[in-house]
């Protein structure tokens, strides 16, 4: 497990880059899928080749390099539709094995992000929590699954203790192909700089 830990809810909670354990409710897992469940989302990622657009164009928060999906169409709903329903049941599980007081019946927002490493003009996510159009807060947790990491330089996830209200001491999370991150939704998080490679992740947010 190279290292990591497991806490009373099962949650693997390992070292940051700076050799700290993570904070409390931040929690890492890998691998998560099983290989069917992830080739089945690999597949369904694939399909959207031609449907990645640029997020700063769409007036989101991802900068130089970094791609999402815009929606409509029968291959882009599919494709959704086959993420969705293979990761919305074992990231609920899990989600709720760490203790996050998911409601019974809740909200799930979820969408893939793509960011494209450039040594000059480097990809990254602005600080911020995630959101729903229409509803008030932020949400009980999010969870980024990374699908895809290939010889990525930079891009750590970073997250901020509630506390650090100027980000000076963050904590960071290297990502994987296959991992699973899930922190508290009112946490503040980014990405870092990434220089050369490739990652995708499917982000979801439960309300």
């Amino acid at each position: 497990m190279d290292g990591l830990k497991t806490d009373r809810a099962g949650a693997l909670r390992g070292p940051s880059e700076a050799g700290r354990l993570l904070p409390a409710g931040v929690s890492v897992r890998r691998p998560f899928l099983p290989p069917a469940e992830m080739m089945r989302v690999l597949r369904a990622l694939d399909a959207l080749s031609n449907s990645w657009a640029p997020s700063q164009e769409m007036g989101l928060l991802g900068r130089g390099g970094t791609l999402q999906v815009r929606p409509g169409g029968v291959v882009v709903t599919s494709s959704l539709d086959t993420i969705r329903n293979t990761l919305a049941g074992p990231v609920l599980h899990w989600v709720r094995a760490c203790g996050f007081a998911v409601p019974a019946k809740p909200f799930l927002a979820i969408f893939p992000v793509r960011m494209l490493g450039d040594p000059h003009t480097p990809t990254y996510q602005e600080p911020h929590t995630d959101s729903y159009a229409g509803i008030p807060h932020p949400p009980v947790c999010t969870s980024v699954f990374y699908a895809r990491v290939r010889d990525m330089q930079g891009g750590d996830f970073a997250v901020a203790d509630l506390d650090d209200a100027e980000l000076r001491s963050p904590h960071f999370i290297t990502p994987s192909t296959n991992a699973l991150v899930t922190i508290p939704g009112e946490r503040v998080h980014w990405v870092e700089p990434i220089t050369a490679g490739e990652r995708i992740c499917v982000v979801l947010n439960y309300f």
